[in-house]
């Protein structure tokens, strides 16, 4: 189960599901296993629960794609680069505090960009990491409010927006994510 959409303008799709019940102790040995039982994958992970939905990670990651084709990137790494869209960021260190899976993460949303659609890579690492689970990338009315807060989007940026809130806050997030371009 997992989401997958292309690129425009490239040979690459990004595939996104998640996991929920999730228990990492040390991060760095579960990117290190993940690493081995994946190679030359280029994923990322992300705390579901501060993610709005897949349309999120996928904006971020073409983000990310289009940002190193331009030469426009932070990171030399793609799977970073889309950390930091999806975050909002433009500090790896920030992004990682802000949306990154720590060992309180119970919910684990998971991005990986190949040229495959619907990579099963990514099926791979949420069952590695716990039980496979696209629920974990739902919006409900806690999880907006928590996310309105976590990103600094106001009730009046939102009604703006003219649409459902919980797309009109993936709306702006993903704007937010757009303009990091532009503060480099």
């Amino acid at each position: 189960m997992s989401y997958s959409y292309p690129i425009t303008d490239s040979d690459l799709y990004v595939t996104i599901t998640a996991a929920a019940n999730t228990k990492i102790t040390d991060i760095n040995k579960t990117l290190s296993e993940l690493d081995k039982q994946v190679a030359g994958t280029v994923f990322q992970l992300f705390d579901a629960d501060k993610i709005t939905d897949q349309h999120q990670l996928y904006y971020a990651a073409a983000n990310a794609y289009y940002a190193m084709e331009n030469k426009g990137n932070i990171s030399n790494k793609l799977e970073v680069e889309t950390l930091l869209y999806a975050s909002t960021q433009n500090q790896i260190s920030k992004a990682i505090k802000l949306i990154g899976v720590s060992e309180k993460t119970q919910r684990i949303a998971i991005v990986v960009i190949s040229e495959q659609q619907n990579d099963s890579a990514a099926s791979k690492i949420a069952e590695y990491l716990g039980d496979v689970d696209l629920k974990a990338l739902e919006m409900n009315q806690t999880k907006f409010e928590a996310l309105k807060n976590l990103y600094e989007i106001t009730d009046t940026a939102i009604e703006t927006v003219g649409c459902d809130k919980y797309k009109a806050l993936t709306s702006l997030i993903t704007e937010k994510s757009t303009l990091i371009s532009l503060r480099r």
